[in-house]
């Protein structure tokens, strides 16, 4: 009987913790695509300037904002306004090879540890216009989920432990004569 009622328990824990995880996963990967809207809207801002269109400079060290940048056929940055060191920033050239294969290549990209972006590349001309937007608030909304989510399983665990410690009280009350 004391195992049945245990089965129980921990199957009724695992539902909850299964629920948990999934509902983890959707949030997770719904603010993760949702910080490439931005990028997709300002690609088209970026292929309405003029190629070598020199806008205001986006220090991506320090901004959580949109960036644009525009490379040439041969994977050279020629104009846009997101910064990095001084100079215009460069994704890795695979990335502007997909989007040239595939017509658009959206990534996470690190260019320095810490600094952490959501990038969206699409071909334009004979070249590649990318976009993107820090993942700082993002990530931080995540870690945020993962605590109440940690706090809900903590929660769920004390509830299981407490149903069984009860059903056993009751149990042994019916059994005392």
């Amino acid at each position: 009987m004391w195992l049945r009622r245990i089965i129980i328990a921990v199957a009724a824990y695992l539902l909850f913790a299964g629920g948990l995880a999934t509902l983890y996963v959707v949030v997770q990967q719904d603010g993760r695509q949702a910080v490439e809207d931005a990028p997709r809207a300002l690609l088209s801002a970026g292929e309405a300037s003029s190629p070598t269109q020199q806008p205001g400079q986006v220090d991506l060290s320090r901004s959580l904002g949109t960036f644009w940048v525009r490379y040439d056929a041969a994977g050279r940055p020629i104009a846009g306004d997101g910064y990095l060191d001084g100079s215009l920033a460069r994704v890795p050239q695979g990335v502007l090879r997909t989007a040239r294969t595939l017509g658009e290549d959206a990534v996470s990209w690190e260019p320095k540890p810490g600094l952490r972006f959501a990038v969206v590349a699409q071909p334009v001309g004979d070249g590649v216009i990318v976009a993107g937007q820090s993942l700082q608030r993002t990530e931080q909304r995540i870690e945020r989920t993962s605590l109440y989510v940690g706090g809900a399983l903590v929660a769920g665990l004390f509830v299981v432990g407490a149903a069984v410690v009860a059903d056993a009280l009751v149990a042994q009350r019916r059994l005392t004569p």
